[in-house]
């Protein structure tokens, strides 16, 4: 088995912590403090996410990596999409039952999009420069004023090129940013982004970050409105190298639970819905108050990754589907002929 990296699995212990907290804290984002907070996190822990999930797709070409490609994403996809619709059906009384699969409910535009990103992979590797071409498409993009969510289309390629940075990256061009000094400047400089973003949050769209909209939708209808988009990816890319070089390499009392960051992304939804369906949002009305949803963020977050929601949920998050594929039927034939030409030669 494989030696975990405990590096990475804490970062995304933490980030998937944050993606927690950052659902629980939007209906407040309206607000200065709120909204500075969270438009802090959404900076960067989503491109940084993508980071991993890129760092870890450097087999994507295995016959393996195809069966989880269908077991991981394209299986949980359509079942938690299902179960996402049903649930807001029920929930909401709707009227009328639609199952959108092109317009992916709320955080499932993840999962569709990781399997965009994992299928155009192979193709972006064949160019010269993959990562100018990614983010040369993301800013023009923006210009498009028929860009919305169908598909996940403007956030998959809007987060593409964190998603090749990811794949390219060494584990040792860590080591430049884990020196003690550039930890420091990390520390002041995610401060002073946090300062920023508290002056400007109450003109900056709190959806600003997603990259789902097309420029238009932000009010911006010049032609310089793609630098915008340029300075976002300069922040981000600035504040995801400070929590990188900040994240511990060693063990940690969580490190083990960064396993089972699918679990509590997916299932933390149905809490998050359930607390808005039941109107217990209004309860946290004074600052104090909303800021126990971060600790309720990290109780949430530490109970779905646990060990026993994986053994009781893996069926569903992580369902086997290996015997649709005759991949190992074709690599047993592959030995059985290697053995047997192996026992000729030996008679010979």
């Amino acid at each position: 088995m494989k030696e975990r990296d405990a590096y990475f699995d804490n970062l995304k212990f933490i980030l998937i912590l944050l993606v927690v907290v950052g659902h629980l804290i939007e209906p407040f984002n309206s607000e200065a403090a709120m909204g500075a907070i969270y438009q802090f996190i959404y900076s960067f822990h989503m491109p940084l996410f993508i980071f991993a999930a890129g760092y870890f797709a450097k087999c994507i070409q295995s016959p393996k990596q195809y069966v989880g490609l269908l077991s991981g994403l394209v299986v949980p996809y359509f079942i938690f999409e299902t179960l996402y619709t049903l649930f807001d059906y029920y929930m909401q009384g709707l009227d009328r039952l639609d199952f959108t699969y092109f317009y992916p409910n709320w955080i499932l535009w993840f999962l569709f999009s990781m399997m965009l990103w994992k299928m155009l992979l192979p193709y972006l590797l064949m160019l010269k420069y993959p990562l100018v071409v990614c983010f040369a498409m993301s800013i023009m993009l923006g210009y498009s004023i028929d860009v919305d969510y169908y598909a996940s289309i403007s956030r998959t390629l809007y987060f593409l090129p964190f998603f090749l940075i990811g794949y390219v990256f060494k584990r040792e061009w860590l080591d430049p940013i884990k020196a003690r000094p550039f930890q420091l400047l990390s520390i002041i400089l995610l401060s002073a982004g946090f300062i920023l973003l508290y002056v400007i949050s109450p003109i900056l769209p709190t959806n600003w970050f997603y990259g789902a909209m097309p420029y238009l939708e932000f009010g911006l209808d010049s032609w310089y409105a793609g630098f915008y988009r340029m300075i976002t990816y300069g922040f981000t890319v600035i504040m995801g190298l400070c929590v990188l070089s900040l994240i511990p390499r060693s063990d940690t009392p969580f490190t083990d639970r960064g396993v089972n960051t699918m679990y509590v992304f997916l299932l933390h939804g149905f809490i998050v819905k359930t607390m808005q369906h039941l109107g217990w949002f209004e309860a946290f009305r004074s600052t104090g108050d909303k800021l126990l949803l971060i600790l309720l963020g990290a109780v949430i977050t530490w109970l779905l990754s646990s060990s026993w929601i994986k053994r009781g949920f893996g069926w569903i998050v992580e369902p086997n589907v290996g015997f649709l594929f005759h991949y190992r039927s074709k690599h047993r034939h592959e030995r059985a002929e290697t053995k047997r030409s192996d026992a000729k030669r030996s008679d010979a």
